[in-house]
């Protein structure tokens, strides 16, 4: 899958674009997903620039926590199904990738008349 990766710490320019294996299958209560929109948060620049001071993730590393798009597959236990438009408030594999695994606990649906873009802004 395409992802962008961070590789060193800095400023726009250490952005790119790669490809990246897809994530593992989905788990118990886990939801795989196609994104079709990601939202940028100032603690990603934060932490592209290494100045996060919660703490900078280890580099390799792909950033973004909000999304929305497609459900690619579910898990075990996970009453969403395949097709079904969501957005997420979290992942577990970031979201700035054409494949991102979440948590469904953090998997909402997005209703039909909301773009991708604006449930990728979306914080529930």
């Amino acid at each position: 899958m395409k992802a962008i990766c961070i590789r060193e710490f800095g400023g726009p320019e250490v952005v790119k674009l790669e490809y990246l294996p897809d994530p593992r299958p989905p788990q118990s209560g886990e939801v795989l997903i196609r994104v079709k929109g990601a939202g940028v948060n100032p603690y990603d620049t934060y932490m592209r620039s290494d100045s996060y001071v919660s703490g900078n993730p280890a580099l390799p590393f792909t950033p973004g926590s909000d999304a929305a798009g497609i459900i690619e597959s579910v898990g075990a236990d996970v009453d969403l199904v395949q097709g079904q438009r969501v957005y997420t408030t979290g992942t577990i594999t970031d979201a700035y990738a054409e494949l991102t695994l979440c948590k469904r606990s953090r998997v909402h649906p997005l209703p039909d008349p909301v773009s991708y873009a604006e449930g990728a802004g979306i914080y529930a």
